[in-house]
């Protein structure tokens, strides 16, 4: 059992000294409770407070968390919800998450919608509560996983559940308003208890970014809302698990900044090169790890034990992968495919040019193939005067020939 103190909400039209008095009153509160609180039996919440008013939440969040209550909670975010203002919404979250202690609980008081309940999971949130699908049904709405339906509009049921496997619309419409109100409550309840089964499965599986990116095309207010969450990355990629039960998927620029993708990236900056050898680049396609692909094995097998040799894999998922971090988590895990985007090319190839720039190579070996391979050849030829770029194209040449090529060409 959980119990709220007695504390004062902002509210969402508060103006900044308005909320730090309510940041101000809630800690007295607190504290008040905290000297008169006996019973062990009951979970209480701190609830953080300070609206839309950013370093207020932060300095509620902080002053909050000093205090020992068992679940914290944000609070004044309805009105941000049902404005769809998630931009707002992410910032307050992510500035609660960072003053309160990270082995705490914490409730987003007012989230009832089940459509972003994958996206608040995602920022930390493991509590929520709302009568949302009660009063969504007293005006006819209907809860799903991908937004609001209205009865008036719906001829088929596409769910599934008792209530509506066991009746139409049409007839739903026709009944009258309680048990109407009653049958359509029972309905957006179970969708959020759907949901919630849903992303517990997609955290079980390490697949939650992919629910998020899957939600995100529901509606463009939900692609703002991930967009929003993709420019707190670097703290996400604190809280996720370094190796998943099964390896992830890489759709396009939104799951560039997924927290495994940014922790590649850091983790590749970390890696100590060795300076002034050949280096050959060769393409990563779909098979991996990326030196067991049939064209790039004979290349691997005779060049990569050479020590003036390095030789390094230009991806679409990743940039750069040198050889040696080519069996990691997630690089031999990820699924991807190639959109054919020149924007996409483009900044892979910025990355693998300032990788290779790192290495201040001797000579560049670069298999080039498809767009892919002609814009980093691009690429590399403006990274610096000095850089020479060996371009081998990859249709139609043998790889035993061009190995052979290489060698000769290594001395």
């Amino acid at each position: 059992m959980s119990r709220v103190i007695l504390d004062f909400p902002t509210g969402f039209h508060s103006d900044a000294r308005r909320a730090g008095w309510t940041v101000d009153e809630t800690v007295r509160r607190a504290d008040e409770a905290l000297k008169r609180i006996k019973r062990k039996d009951i979970l209480w919440v701190g609830p953080v407070q300070g609206g839309v008013h950013i370093k207020e939440v932060a300095r509620s969040a902080v002053e909050m968390g000093k205090r020992p209550f068992s679940i914290y909670a944000l609070g004044s975010p309805t009105e941000l919800m049902e404005a769809q203002r998630f931009d707002v919404l992410v910032d307050m979250i992510v500035a609660a998450k960072k003053g309160l202690p990270h082995a705490r609980p914490l409730h987003l008081f007012g989230a009832g919608h089940p459509a972003m309940f994958p996206f608040i999971v995602a920022l930390g949130c493991d509590l929520f509560d709302s009568a949302a699908y009660a009063l969504y049904a007293r005006t006819g709405r209907y809860l799903t996983s991908d937004g609001t339906q209205e009865l008036a509009e719906i001829e088929e049921f596409s769910c599934m559940c008792r209530i509506c496997d066991s009746i139409t619309p049409e007839e739903l419409r026709h009944l009258d308003t309680p048990e109407r109100e009653q049958l359509l409550s029972k309905h957006n309840l179970l969708a959020c208890f759907s949901e919630l089964h849903r992303i517990r499965e997609a955290i079980r599986r390490g697949h939650l970014w992919e629910l998020l990116e899957h939600r995100a095309y529901a509606n463009p207010a939900f692609k703002k809302f991930l967009a929003k969450i993709i420019q707190h990355s670097s703290l996400l990629e604190q809280f996720t698990p370094t190796v998943k039960p099964r390896g992830i998927s890489h759709f396009g620029e939104a799951s560039n900044n997924r927290p495994e993708m940014v922790r590649y990236s850091v983790r590749r900056s970390r890696v100590r090169v060795e300076r002034g050898k050949f280096v050959i680049l060769l393409p990563g396609r779909w098979r991996r790890p990326y030196h067991e692909d049939p064209r790039n094995l004979p290349i691997v097998s005779k060049l990569a034990n050479r020590s003036n040799v390095s030789i390094c894999f230009y991806t679409i998922p990743f940039g750069p992968v040198p050889m040696e971090l080519d069996e990691t988590f997630p690089l031999a895990q990820t699924e991807s495919f190639d959109s054919h985007d020149p924007r996409m090319y483009g900044q892979k190839a910025e990355q693998v040019a300032a990788w290779v720039k790192r290495l201040s190579p001797k000579q560049v070996f670069l298999i080039s193939e498809g767009e892919y391979g002609a814009t980093l050849g691009k690429e590399l030829s403006g990274a610096t005067s000095n850089l020479k770029v060996i371009r081998v194209q990859a249709k139609g040449s043998k790889p035993d020939r061009t190995v052979g090529s290489i060698i000769r060409r290594l001395g």
